[in-house]
């Protein structure tokens, strides 16, 4: 799990609009080191979910929707680091701020 590689995927998620099983295999090949048979993360809140707990144990999580009732967001913490994120699809908002935490870890 590179740095540069967790970039990469950060601009992909944030450039996508929705469920996307190539996305799917890129985050399971950056993320745990494969590609086959990879999770249907991008379509699922619940692999998410496994995914930030895999991944950012001691992390919490907080969604919800902004003031209309319209974009969903997603807040990780630990102690003091926060990363935040809005967009389209609560899966696109959850995998967006793990990889933001994880790269927020890799840079400390």
């Amino acid at each position: 799990m590179t740095l540069s590689a967790m970039q990469s995927l950060q601009v992909h998620i944030a450039s996508a609009r929705g469920a996307d099983r190539d996305l799917d295999a890129e985050i399971e090949k950056v993320l745990n080191g494969q590609s086959q048979n990879a999770p249907d993360y991008t379509a699922s809140v619940d692999r998410c979910l496994d995914l930030l707990h895999a991944k950012l144990p001691n992390w919490h999580w907080h969604l919800g929707r902004d003031v209309v009732g319209m974009m969903p967001y997603a807040n990780l913490s630990n102690g003091k680091k926060t990363v935040s994120a809005e967009g389209t699809t609560v899966p696109l908002v959850l995998l967006t701020t793990i990889v933001k935490a994880l790269i927020s870890q890799k840079r400390s």
